[in-house]
């Protein structure tokens, strides 16, 4: 669609999408896949689209961060004469003693447009950022000690989308594992730095099919993959929250039949 930005999110996991849609705002369409299951989507496009790129550009990789500068340099918004702040510094006047007639000038409106701004029936209030109004009260959360809380929301983030909760394979009963891949190297590369490993390049997919992208791949196992199991699980959707029980549960019963005690109390 010309002139309207879009941002969108479409997924399986419903619960995750309605999630996106109260921070957007809108509401979550259903899209039916035929054989395959059914997928979610929230759409936010326009100004408010425009606004939410521009705050989370510096959160993103290279790959969409391009794409956030393409969006907005195609974007043209529909010209104004007046906005919220301008609305405001004129109710501010006009209770200083201003005329209306001066204030149409100075601002180059019609008087007809200041009643309206002084009475609040427009600009009455600052444009809507659902995504800066807390919806519920964040989950505690035991941050790991190797990084921030922020940190720790924007892995949980990416890992929703491009993450799986692994129980332990037959071979190695006591180590779940957390794994991710994707083809933007400079974002697995600070999965990596959070996961405190080493991405791994992937070229299998390219050698089945050259037109593939490149992935990268990370791997965590063991005791540290508990420990970010443990602080994850809150801020997860519940399809990946019953894999993460699924997985410390696994690992625990593993470890009940060579220690004294009960892991499974890993899980509160």
């Amino acid at each position: 669609m010309p002139n309207c930005p879009i941002v969108s999110c479409r997924m399986t996991d419903r619960d995750v999408v309605e999630r996106v849609g109260s921070l957007f705002g809108t509401k979550v369409m259903a899209i039916d896949k035929g054989k395959y299951r059914t997928e979610y989507a929230a759409t936010l496009k326009g100004r408010s689209a425009a606004a939410l790129m521009a705050e989370l550009k510096s959160l993103m990789g290279a790959r969409r961060r391009n794409a956030i500068d393409a969006a907005l340099r195609r974007y043209h918004p529909p010209v104004r004469k007046l906005d919220f702040d301008m609305a405001e510094e004129i109710r501010l006047r006009f209770a200083q003693g201003e005329s209306v007639s001066s204030l149409a000038r100075a601002y180059e409106v019609a008087r007809q447009t200041i009643y309206p701004v002084l009475k609040g029936r427009i600009y009455g209030a600052p444009p809507p950022r659902p995504w800066r109004i807390p919806v519920q009260a964040p989950p505690p959360v035991d941050t790991p000690s190797w990084m921030s809380p922020q940190e720790l929301h924007w892995l949980a983030g990416w890992l929703e989308g491009e993450g799986s909760f692994l129980a332990p394979p037959p071979s190695d009963p006591r180590r779940p594992r957390i794994s991710g891949q994707a083809r933007d190297r400079d974002v697995v590369t600070e999965v990596g730095r959070l996961f405190q490993i080493k991405p791994v390049f992937d070229p299998s997919g390219k050698r089945r099919n050259p037109t593939w992208s490149v992935m990268w791949r990370v791997l965590v196992q063991g005791q540290r993959a508990i420990t970010l199991m443990l602080a994850l699980e809150p801020l997860m959707g519940q399809r990946r929250r019953e894999k993460i029980r699924t997985a410390i549960t696994a690992a625990a019963s593993q470890s009940a039949n060579h220690s004294v005690g009960d892991p499974v109390n890993l899980i509160t």
